[in-house]
């Protein structure tokens, strides 16, 4: 009976599975695929991060934290990252960072959400993704 419960936790509803375009004879898709999609799309917006930091000589370390700040409605730096305002300006002002960011975030937030039916929520929590010169990680963090 366990068994059987966490296989069908582990197969996305219909809704899910057309966000991610798989096709309806395309039967149960499992979590892993998300889980599977979100590692690479966080490991190539780290990639991407990196380059672009570069190209700016904004040095990692220190490592940057970034949060989706809703008040403003863009990314932010959370601590005191000596290229903190800089690092803001330009992930900002690049479209298809801020996407990709969001596009991370609700991956996460899928796999969460499944893997966590029953259990905890996401109450109070923010998403971030922590850019250390071993690469990008995904993280929540209290308010």
């Amino acid at each position: 009976m366990e068994v059987q419960l966490e296989q069908e936790r582990s197969v996305l509803d219909a809704g899910v599975a057309r966000i991610f375009g798989i096709k309806p004879d395309e039967t149960h898709v499992h979590l892993d695929a998300v889980r599977l999609r979100a590692a690479r799309n966080l490991a190539a917006y780290g990639k991407k991060l990196q380059a672009v930091f570069g190209k700016q000589a904004i040095a990692v370390p220190p490592p940057v934290q970034l949060r989706w700040w809703t008040d403003g409605g863009r990314i932010a730096v959370v601590g005191a990252h000596p290229a903190k305002e800089k690092i803001e300006a330009i992930l900002n002002a690049e479209g298809e960072l801020v996407e990709e960011f969001k596009e991370i975030e609700l991956l996460h937030e899928i796999v969460h959400n499944i893997e966590n039916s029953e259990g905890e929520p996401l109450d109070g929590r923010v998403f971030n993704v922590g850019l250390t010169s071993c690469g990008a990680i995904a993280f929540y963090t209290r308010g």
